[in-house]
């Protein structure tokens, strides 16, 4: 949304405002070293967190407007110095579901990728960011969510023919690539983006629309599914695609591969169990890679489950979040200890590139 206007006294007051109410609260602790804030305020010789002010002045949620540029213009028309924050490590891939986040300073700027394309993938982060929007219909792009909440995403492409290439394979291969999908809605013009969260990739189909010309051609459309969505096991009684504990290694490695493309074709109805399917496949083979001991600190599962296998977890090396569908180069098999110690620790972002380079060293890429 657009900034409410203020007049300069309101921001005057917000500033005192943090001063007295928020400055010396446990949550504002040393938030200059926070990696979320960029840019300050600095007034009176003293740093101000700009979208906190904005937001304090004018009465409207943080979540509810872009920080970055259209922020700091706003501040200084109002004649305040913007300063940048310095920043001692590279910034933390991370996004609020529902924030707004300005494109060029908030998503571009930080982790790379086209600053015009709907489909952008990054050269310098593990994601490739999707943006959507109405104004796509022009271009026979049409972008919807089912009542399951799959995500069915038009792939690029003007004129003719679209083709599984450039940013449509990005989405496609994202997985085997070890990049996440994470999809903003654009709201207009200087109104920013709306984070709507991180997906997978379940499946593709091929659909027939109206090209910029108005001819028709094959339309790639993309099923993604939330990541973090709850799945009723009951949908998936009877699969019979979770791994046969018969089976050898060599042949719970193949299916794992195979089950990690998602380069099949499918509709969108069948998406949250493909995704569960795939998972599934996936995850039991890195339990089973791991043999019973942490593939971080390499100590034997902390206990047995009922059925005898060793209690270990799958964690997602390259995300936050650890479920969905991921790639077996890219997840790693923990006890609960290095889970949560690479989640919530001190020292957790060494220990998880620790565990990347393990991984990445035995599932070599093919």
């Amino acid at each position: 949304m657009k900034i409410p206007a203020v007049k300069k006294e309101k921001l005057d007051q917000a500033l005192k405002q943090f001063d007295e109410k928020f400055r010396h609260a446990p949550e504002w602790k040393g938030w200059t070293e926070n990696q979320a804030h960029r840019y300050a305020i600095s007034a009176n010789s003293t740093l101000y967190p700009a979208k906190k002010i904005v937001s304090l002045a004018t009465g409207t949620p943080v979540g509810l407007f872009s920080g970055g540029q259209p922020t700091n213009g706003y501040l200084k028309r109002h004649g305040f110095t913007i300063v940048d924050l310095p920043r001692s490590t590279d910034p933390e891939l991370s996004f609020v579901v529902g924030q707004v986040y300005d494109r060029q300073t908030e998503i571009h700027d930080l982790f790379g990728g086209s600053r015009q394309s709907g489909i952008a993938p990054s050269a310098q982060a593990p994601a490739v960011f999707i943006f959507t929007g109405d104004s796509g219909g022009q271009y026979g792009y049409t972008d919807s969510h089912n009542e399951e909440q799959v995500f069915s995403y038009t792939g690029e492409g003007q004129l003719g023919d679209m083709t599984l290439t450039k940013g449509n394979l990005s989405i496609l291969e994202h997985s085997k690539q070890g990049k996440a999908l994470h999809v903003f809605e654009i709201l207009g013009k200087s109104l920013g983006q709306k984070y709507l969260g991180e997906y997978t990739c379940a499946s593709h189909e091929w659909r027939r629309g109206p090209d910029k010309r108005g001819d028709d051609r094959a339309i790639v459309v993309f099923n993604l599914v939330p990541e973090g969505l709850e799945f009723d096991p009951r949908m998936f009684s009877g699969e019979d695609d979770v791994l046969d504990p018969t089976l050898s290694f060599s042949e719970a490695r193949t299916r794992a591969l195979a089950a990690a493309e998602a380069g099949t074709a499918g509709e969108n109805g069948s998406a949250r169990r493909t995704v569960y399917r795939r998972s599934r496949t996936i995850s039991d083979y890195v339990l089973r890679r791991a043999a019973g001991n942490c593939e971080s600190c390499e100590k034997p599962a902390p206990f047995m489950k009922t059925n005898g296998s060793p209690y270990l977890e799958p964690h997602h090396v390259n995300r936050l979040s650890d479920g969905g569908l991921d790639h077996p180069r890219y997840i790693g098999a923990i006890c609960p200890a290095c889970h949560r110690e690479i989640h919530y620790g001190l020292h957790g972002k060494v220990k998880n590139e620790a565990l990347k380079t393990y991984v990445a060293s035995i599932e070599p890429k093919s």
